[in-house]
């Protein structure tokens, strides 16, 4: 994948591509068509200690899905807001789960030193090229809310300690009371 941004800093492959520097055939178009409001993209992970999760078994669950990466420091940011999310609304039928995005991907021994580093113990995914383009992942971090029903209803990308916590919660709340 290239392209990626984050936290307001393009990588390398996303300045090689401004320039004009990839053949076009190696770089793969964003899709065009809007995920929101439709059915997420069910898919079936291996979480980084082995075990398999498909997302569609998770109806009847609000479900957080945050798009990360071990070399975004806004995503390094946000885990303990996930951590402390999933603690306090797990009962209330929350479930928060992080994806690692296939893109420089280091090994799970180093995915999970990362994860108890920042203290994250929610589930964290490896993700593939095929769902983080499923869900028109272009930054990072990205953040879907999945209702009840499995309806992607609200995305949030980047990470601003200062205010994305709060609208977060707010939309995680309204998901859960309903």
């Amino acid at each position: 994948m290239s392209g990626w941004n984050c936290g307001g800093r393009r990588t390398a492959a996303g300045i090689f591509l401004v320039l004009g520097l990839f053949p076009a055939g190696h770089i793969e178009a964003t899709p065009g068509e809007d995920v929101l409001g439709k059915k997420a993209p069910d898919f079936e992970l291996v979480t980084t200690k082995g075990d398999k999760v498909r997302l569609s078994e998770l109806t009847g669950k609000v479900v957080v899905l945050d798009f990360w990466a071990v070399w975004c420091d806004p995503c390094r940011e946000s885990m303990p807001f996930f951590e402390k999310l999933q603690r306090d609304h797990q009962k209330d039928g929350l479930v928060v789960m992080g994806l690692h995005v296939n893109d420089r991907m280091p090994s799970l021994a180093e995915v999970n030193r990362y994860l108890e580093e920042v203290g994250a113990t929610y589930r964290n995914l490896v993700s593939t090229t095929d769902v983080d383009d499923a869900f028109a992942i272009v930054a990072m971090p990205t953040t879907y809310l999945v209702d009840r029903e499995g309806i992607l209803r609200k995305r949030h990308i980047g990470f601003n300690p200062a205010r994305t916590p709060e609208r977060l919660l707010k939309d995680v709340r309204e998901l859960l009371a309903n």
